[in-house]
């Protein structure tokens, strides 16, 4: 070969050569450009998963704060009913004991059985009811409060 074509082949291989980096260094500059927007859109994942998560937790910090007030309001509630509910049984008292006088009067004792089997109804039934409207007022509420979560996280 001549020395003008290996001046040629040798300009060939080194232009090859230098196109060969130029492409390198495109690739490259490609290859971390897109890098750097995946680690941007992983960021921004993050970001997004932690703002719904923080929601999340409001809204089931909320639920939780509206059935304790909710449950604070029934218990003040059956507070003021069994406060109603002695002064019930304070009447009911005094109407056995005036029933009992009535008998000592000259009432009949089928009077006093039918005041007295009354009033035990009376206190059963209140008490009973009672008891009955705590349990129907506390599965109320848990059962409001998961509903409002399981709404929150939808």
């Amino acid at each position: 070969m001549s020395r003008s074509g290996k001046l040629i082949a040798l300009a060939l291989v080194a232009t090859f050569a230098a196109g060969w980096t130029v492409n390198g260094w495109r690739k490259d500059a490609a290859y971390e450009t897109e890098r750097a927007d995946l680690h941007q859109a992983v960021a921004d994942a993050q970001q997004k998963a932690r703002e719904e998560e923080r929601r999340r937790q409001e809204e089931i910090e909320n639920v939780r704060t509206q059935a304790q007030q909710q449950i604070d309001q029934a218990r003040t509630d059956a507070a003021d009913a069994g406060a109603t509910a002695g002064q019930l049984r304070t009447q009911l008292a005094r109407l056995r004991a005036a029933s009992g006088h009535t008998c000592a009067a000259g009432g009949s004792p089928a009077t006093v059985d039918a005041i007295g089997v009354l009033i035990d109804v009376l206190e059963g039934v209140e008490s009973t009811g009672r008891e009955i409207a705590e349990y129907a007022d506390r599965a109320r509420i848990a059962g409001q409060a998961c509903e409002r979560a399981y709404d929150s996280l939808r």
